[in-house]
């Protein structure tokens, strides 16, 4: 993701992942750290202004703190990517990739109050472009020509990652636990903002994720999306129940939906678990070459997998994940003719299965 910072391009450096109600869980002691950084020379023809949206986390040892977060450019500049470093006490060293070199800055915005700061910028051979002194402000209300953060204990990263979703901007295969939106998240919703030609900055603001929840729940009121689940056996899913009105449960353990016509089905279950290496040859079969395949994609991330293709007139997307003590499948089909009615669900149906390491058969 490119971040340009006004026009410092020009000097050859570009600054380059559930209820609407529930906050995510945070680490002890966190807090959010929100500033707004503007150098006070000129780096190329411009000076550098932007965004820090992150969060100070207490360090291993006293006196020190962590970073993670995003930063994003103001306008005129544009663009966004992740920032991180570490603090002692109320000084902090951050750093960030550029799309050609890096940042580093040096901040004093840990502590009570905020002080001052310098930012440098190199190119890819690591050799200064520029730097400045920079001043940090407190964010408060809304930014000029962006608008207003939502609050930081507004959303988690699930429920972004879930609304990003139905609005057609998937975060990636992931099963990824709740905290903080991270920055699979802020991608994926940078790229609904440039979709709807808003600014492509990443950052959570609040009219943007209002409309995202509202957009997310009407969906699914048209789908009819109803939950499944055993929370008490590690796992939980949805399908459209308005898509695939009939229950079809022949077999012990497993949930079966399909269509009015029979043509599109859903499958789920949880069955014993595999070891690594027989997961491991499941996998195998699953990618490998046979007659009658096409436009096949997967991924895989140890003991998870996502995998979508056609086959015999049908697609079929499926998600599989192995833990200790149970193996969930979730494998979806309909005919290709059909793909403009349940296109959205080959991607919606896999990752609304989500699962703990309590995972086991019910």
């Amino acid at each position: 993701m490119r971040l340009v910072l006004g026009c410092v391009l020009a000097a050859a450096a570009t600054l380059h992942a559930v209820p609407a109600s529930k906050a995510a869980p945070t680490a002890p002691g966190s807090r959010p750290l929100r500033v707004i950084a503007e150098a006070t020379s000129p780096i190329g023809d411009a000076k550098p202004r932007f965004v820090i949206d992150a969060v100070l986390t207490p360090g291993d040892s006293p006196f020190h703190s962590d970073v993670q977060g995003w930063f994003a450019a103001l306008p005129p500049g544009s663009g966004s990517d992740t920032i991180e470093g570490s603090c002692v006490e109320s000084q902090c060293a951050l750093s960030g990739n550029l799309a050609s070199g890096k940042m580093a800055l040096s901040a004093d915005i840990a502590g009570r109050t905020l002080g001052v700061g310098r930012l440098i910028l190199t190119d890819d051979e690591g050799r200064k472009v520029g730097e400045s002194p920079v001043r940090f402000s407190a964010l408060f209300g809304p930014i000029a020509g962006i608008g207003e953060l939502a609050p930081a204990s507004a959303i988690g990263a699930v429920e972004l990652s879930d609304i990003l979703m139905w609005a057609g901007a998937a975060t990636g295969f992931s099963n990824v636990e709740d905290g903080p939106v991270g920055w699979l998240q802020r991608q994926a919703l940078a790229e609904w903002q440039a979709s709807h030609s808003k600014p492509a900055n990443g950052l959570v603001l609040r009219d943007e994720l209002a409309l995202l929840r509202r957009e997310a729940d009407r969906a699914k009121k048209s789908a009819g999306w109803s939950a499944m689940g055993e929370p008490e056996n590690g796992w939980t899913a949805g399908y459209p129940a308005a898509l695939l009105p009939r229950k079809v449960f022949t077999m012990p353990g497993e949930k079966r939906f399909t269509s009015a016509d029979g043509q599109a089905i859903l499958v789920m279950a949880v069955d014993p678990p595999m070891s690594p290496a027989d997961f491991d040859t499941f996998v195998a079969r699953q990618v490998a070459d046979r007659a009658g395949v096409k436009n096949r994609s997967y991924t895989r991330v140890n003991g998870d997998m996502e995998i979508t293709y056609e086959e015999d007139g049908q697609v079929i997307s499926a998600a599989y994940h192995n833990r200790p003590n149970g193996f969930a499948r979730l494998e979806f089909s309909h005919p290709i003719a059909k793909r403009a009615t349940f296109a959205a669900f080959e991607t919606i149906l896999p990752r609304s299965l989500r699962v703990t390491d309590e995972l086991k058969p019910g």
